[in-house]
């Protein structure tokens, strides 16, 4: 046995110890234990005999995995796996959970293969799979004889849009991991640059101090996360084959450090507390503290804002423009003080748009108000120093310029989304140290999630810290919500909005829209107005991406929403031929719904819709044929008028024949996110839609291909093209929203109003996307002006705090005293 082991490189010793970790194999782990009995420790252990069952859970891309094995201690076999994985992409990291599931049940151990295309969830699941492992046969200690060569290991990982490594260093001793870097240069890694500073603040920090990867990604920066704890994991590996120890005892850093115990809740008291610090909260906070010491005589201020992520700046953070009318102060600046729009002309437009057969459906004074102020916000901004970009071309919906992009416009300016990112968050910063020093403070991390009240008055906010569990009672005077909505919230997507609305959703951005303040407000009796409308819909996407392709890079063209050279890659397949203008997409009752050139585009008029593919709900499907398909092979993907920015890895190249798109469709087959058929019929029944439908629509299109027009839609006559040729395919689409659309009702002064909708809810305010739906037509997908998200989160947020400043002086008589003194004890100056 002796020789054997030396001539395989491993010391009696270290076998063992792999054998211990249970990484082998459980055939490697049954040829261990004749020796089990010569070996201490965890060895021992494995001479007992029975079965045991232990679980273990890690962070995965989009939520927490759990991995449950029962392990036959006497030969080391894995007797069952169950692998849970609730908030996964289902065909994607969904997907690996099932696979790895059942290869680990049939082979008997935990050494199984990753899935290709779900890394993450991939390295999440043997994660926690081998301390599932470890437990059960009570090993686990063994792992603290790790060893490692003290020096630097660079470890590599993808993280949000698996295109480029992030690579991370960590320095460690024999022991300990001391230090954990990253790039600072963009083109060095690919992760949003202000979501990586998140993970640096407050993710290595937590691996140091707990000497573990197991440690809670941050919030709002899964993905970053996931990727850091992946990268260093590898590092560690190296540095410990580097110092002797078999790399498995890489598990020593994958123990889940114990939580506290749940502490008494810590009470705050405040005037005004902002529950969410995207944009409109920043500037909720800096207005309010404004107001306040105009009030005060120049005192300090009792103020607070939370978020339930990791870092400021919210979705609103990732997007760009603001619309707003006529600010003067900015018109003197930069137009001669001429108007950059007819206010009178656009706001006859906005109410014409909002209305539905005769019907307003919007609050007539809520846009009066809008039109009225958001030039007052553009000022005020502009006063605390923001730039925004040139002011580009005229809107064709109104006839003038509405748009205000902070830092720089696309496609006018020298600059990518990131480069802004970067600027506003300078502007985040400046604001926030100006509330900061005059006595306001904030906490990341921190969720609100119920109302305090008394009678029919909010007087706080109960709040949880998501990292370390601590409670808190926020007692406020005043509460701000800018929460985003609950697009992240299933439960209440299915129960508030509309039937055509409902269903599995894809979003766009962070994911903190958990609803929660708004379910909070609803519980207290708050009005709704418009709630059930259509998300906002701008971008489309398939499941996942595909990840059996290259990624290619154009080396002269940078791509706006990453800010890195732009790429190309086949990966984009599924999402190419979903959105290839000569097929035909049909909703989930087989119907053909729009002009597919015109799926996702700002309407050029009033009476048409901005992005129609929004009508088919959650999903469409696109239908493609023999035709379709083979002019892709033969001659590539030339008939997208626009290529999907967001939900991509980039496009491919028009004019380049794709030969691999027959391969790359039975790749999307095999991953749920399309569908092959000989007949229409037989099509039909794979995608959940009347057979007779489906084959109804598909022949009335060809009559109209046979005719050369579109009667039905308006397509251009160079996109009509037969499907007429099996086998058929239908493609997944998924409609992408930002966020819902419809919340509160609120009134002029942005206070929440009862569910009479007319008595306000006192103390409560409401900004941005938990109250845009005032601003709305249900009948419609969002607005075709642009920016309106964004423009009411800045001018609701500084009306907001303007009103909640005046509430707060008018009802309680003033504002609380707040000390510059550190510690509230009295002293004596003995200075001379």
């Amino acid at each position: 046995m002796g020789e054997m082991l030396k001539h395989k490189g491993l010391s009696r010793r270290s076998f063992l110890k792999g054998a211990a970790l249970g990484l082998a194999g459980a055939g490697a782990v049954g040829a261990a234990l004749p020796l089990a009995g010569c070996a201490g420790g965890g060895a021992d252990k494995m001479a007992a005999t029975g079965e045991a069952t232990a679980s273990a859970t890690v962070p995965g891309f989009g939520g927490d995995v759990t991995v449950e094995l029962t392990v036959d201690r006497g030969s080391g076999s894995v007797v069952a796996a169950t692998i849970d994985a609730p908030m996964e992409t289902p065909n994607r990291g969904g997907r690996a959970a099932t696979v790895m599931q059942e290869a680990m049940a049939e082979n008997a151990t935990i050494d199984v293969d990753a899935v290709s295309g779900a890394t993450v969830t991939s390295e999440a699941i043997k994660s926690a799979s081998v301390q599932a492992y470890n437990e059960a046969i009570g090993a686990a200690e063994d792992a603290s004889s790790a060893v490692m060569k003290p020096g630097t290991y660079t470890g590599y990982a993808k993280g949000y849009w698996q295109i480029w490594d992030l690579p991370v260093t960590i320095t460690v001793n024999d022991r300990s991991i001391l230090k954990i870097e990253v790039p600072d240069d963009r083109f060095q890694h690919g992760e949003t640059e202000v979501i990586l500073q998140s993970v640096k603040d407050l993710l290595f920090p937590r691996i140091i101090e707990n000497q573990s990867v197991a440690v809670d990604a941050v919030t709002g920066a899964t993905a970053s996360s996931n990727a850091v704890k992946s990268a260093i994991t590898q590092a560690l590996k190296e540095a410990l084959e580097a110092g002797g120890s078999n790399p498995h005892a890489v598990s020593a850093f994958q123990v889940a450090p114990e939580k506290p115990e749940p502490s008494d809740p810590e009470t705050i008291d405040v005037d005004v507390c902002v529950v969410g610090m995207g944009t409109g909260g920043i500037i909720a906070m800096k207005r309010a503290c404004e107001c306040i010491r105009a009030m005060n005589g120049g005192g300090r201020v009792s103020l607070l804002g939370i978020d339930r992520a990791g870092k400021y700046g919210g979705k609103s953070a990732l997007t760009h423009e603001g619309c707003a009318v006529n600010p003067p102060q900015y018109m003197e600046a930069i137009n001669g003080g001429e108007p950059f729009v007819d206010a009178e002309r656009f706001k006859e437009k906005w109410k014409h748009f909002t209305t539905t057969d005769g019907t307003q459906m919007a609050k007539e004074d809520v846009i009066d108000l809008f039109f009225a102020e958001s030039g007052n916000t553009i000022d005020w901004l502009y006063g605390q120093d923001w730039i925004f970009g040139s002011m580009g071309k005229p809107n064709p919906m109104t006839e003038g310029l509405t748009s205000y992009n902070v830092a720089l416009t696309s496609n006018t300016d020298v600059g990518t989304y990131e480069d802004r990112r970067a600027v506003l968050d300078t502007y985040y910063k400046q604001m926030l140290a100006a509330v900061e020093a005059q006595g306001g403070r904030y906490m990341l991390e921190t969720e609100g999630y119920e109302l305090i009240t008394e009678g029919d008055r909010v007087t706080g906010v109960k709040a949880r810290n998501l990292y370390t569990g601590q409670e808190y009672v926020i007692n406020a005077k005043a509460i701000i919500m800018n929460t985003g909505g609950f697009s992240a919230n299933p439960d209440m997507v299915n129960e508030l909005l509309d039937e055509p609305w409902r269903g599995e959703r894809k979003r766009i951005g962070t994911d903190q829209d958990t609803g929660a303040m708004i379910q909070a407000a609803l519980n207290i009796g708050a009005g709704t107005f418009n709630i059930g409308m259509s998300p906002n819909v701008m971008h489309v996407t398939c499941d996942h991406w595909l990840s059996r392709y290259p990624i290619n890079f154009y080396d002269d063209v940078l791509d706006g929403r990453t800010g890195r050279y732009k790429t190309w890659t086949l990966n984009n397949i599924p999402l190419a031929c979903g959105i290839t203008a000569d097929a035909i997409m049909v909703n989930q009752e087989g119907k053909r719904y729009m002009d597919e050139a015109r799926y996702e585009s700002f309407s050029a008029d009033i009476d048409s819709e901005s992005w129609p593919c929004f009508a088919a709900g959650s999903c469409f499907y696109t239908i493609l044929s023999d035709e379709v398909l083979s002019t892709i092979a033969n001659e590539g993907f030339n008939n997208i008028p626009k290529f999907e920015g967001y939900c991509s890895q980039g496009d491919i190249p028009g004019e380049m024949p794709v030969p691999e798109v027959y391969e790359g469709l039975e790749f999307s087959i095999e991953e749920g996110m399309a569908w092959k058929a000989d007949t229409l019929s037989a099509l039909a029944e794979q995608i959940g839609v009347p057979a007779a439908t489906l084959e109804e629509t598909v022949a009335a299109y060809n009559k109209l291909v046979e005719a050369g027009a579109d009667t039905d839609f308006g397509k251009d006559p160079k996109f009509l093209k037969k499907i007429a040729t099996g086998p058929f395919y239908a493609v997944q689409v998924f409609n992408a929203s930002f966020s819902t659309a419809g919340g509160l009702d609120v009134d002029t002064q942005i206070r929440v109003l009862k569910d009479d909708h007319a008595t306000p809810i006192e103390g409560l305010y409401a900004i941005g996307v938990d109250s845009m739906g005032v601003l709305l037509n249900p009948n419609h997908n969002y607005v075709g002006f642009g920016g309106v998200a964004q423009g009411w989160l800045w001018t609701s947020g500084r009306l907001a705090a303007e009103d909640a400043a005046r509430y707060i002086n008018e009802t309680y008589g003033g504002f609380t005293y707040v000390s510059p003194a550190l510690v509230d004890v009295e002293a004596k100056s003995t200075a001379r």
